[in-house]
């Protein structure tokens, strides 16, 4: 009988131990709103969810997560329903569409909110400049780098094959917010350049998936039509640069390639060089500055940035092939992600 009694015992006192370990965490809601179902918005989000638990350990977190379908009217629709609802620690938006809309909510203006995989913040009205605070209680970080500096590498290896002409370079881009404006930001420098004469080929931004295959069809033609003008193209960030099978179908129809892009799987099937913050990099830096704010670090008070951790791609077989001499310090830099 004592044999059970102290059995009993040691139970009931590991159960309450127990409970008051799980008693110990905190419980925090978040809410992930998702412009559209695309590799480096899926990715970035997950990553982040990862990581956050990862540096704090001591929290257990409820995130709900919603998918806007790269509609604004969706995530508009998204927002006014989890109006009704109980406000959530902090509201996540990954992607553009998502954030202008999370940016310009009534509802939310007292909610933290932090914002990802979104490169034109400042374009889009969150700050009037990069390392300046908003005033809408949101902070996060754009994930591209600047114009210059992409347009500085890409005539690094024009330059070293000593051209006779200026490149003719397609500026490919749909109409969708962030892919119109790094557009706009690099035509605003084409005239520094005398190796690069830049021209923007362009298509309506169209939502969903069949949105996709048509904006990629729609390309196609125009560069097929081009093809004559063009020595190649630039593959701007945004739902095409997610697209599957642009650059295949590109070089199939008019034998144009990419020289520059801003996705390494666009290096992979062909694209010159490339420069990139990886899903893993942004995920993780959102996540440190989840935790500021989650540590009850008002997002007001943190500036809105720029990721400071970049991929470099390059594809060796097209540069031979366009007969383009990448410099060593470009490979040096690419390490891992050079591709035949």
């Amino acid at each position: 009988m004592l044999k059970v009694w102290f059995s009993f015992f040691f139970a009931f006192v590991f159960s309450v131990a127990n409970l008051s370990s799980a008693q110990a965490k905190e419980a925090l809601d978040l809410v992930i709103l998702e412009t559209l179902p695309v590799p480096i918005v899926a990715e970035s989000r997950a990553e982040f969810e990862k990581e956050l638990i990862r540096i704090m350990p001591d929290h257990d977190f409820n995130v709900t997560t919603y998918n806007a379908e790269g509609s604004e009217v969706r995530a508009k629709e998204i927002l006014t329903e989890l109006a009704l609802e109980p406000a959530p620690d902090l509201i996540v938006s990954v992607a553009t569409l998502a954030t202008r809309a999370l940016n310009a909510s009534e509802e939310f203006v007292d909610t933290p909110k932090l914002f990802m995989v979104v490169s034109a913040p400042v374009e889009e009205g969150i700050v009037p400049a990069i390392g300046a605070t908003s005033k809408r209680n949101m902070t996060g970080e754009s994930h591209v780098l600047d114009a210059k500096v992409k347009l500085d590498m890409l005539d690094g290896v024009l330059r070293a094959s000593k051209p006779t002409s200026p490149f003719t370079i397609g500026l490919v881009h749909s109409t969708y917010p962030s892919s119109s404006n790094l557009v706009n930001q690099l035509l605003a420098l084409d005239s520094d350049y005398e190796n690069i004469n830049l021209v923007a080929v362009s298509t309506p931004y169209l939502e969903g998936d069949e949105g996709r295959v048509e904006m990629t069809d729609n390309i196609v033609d125009s560069l097929n039509q081009k093809r004559s003008e063009l020595d190649g193209y630039w593959l701007s960030s945004g739902p095409l640069a997610e697209a599957n099978g642009l650059v295949e179908k590109v070089k199939e129809t008019s034998g144009l390639l990419p020289l520059f892009a801003e996705s390494i799987s666009s290096v992979k099937d062909g694209a010159l060089i490339g420069v990139v913050s990886e899903p893993a990099s942004i995920g993780k830096s959102a996540a440190r500055k989840a935790k500021l704010i989650l540590e009850k670090k008002s997002a007001r008070d943190i500036p809105v940035g720029k990721m400071d951790t970049y991929t470099v791609a390059v594809n060796v077989t097209t540069a031979i092939k366009l007969q383009l001499p990448i410099p060593s310090s470009y490979l040096k830099l690419s390490k891992e992600h050079v591709y035949h």
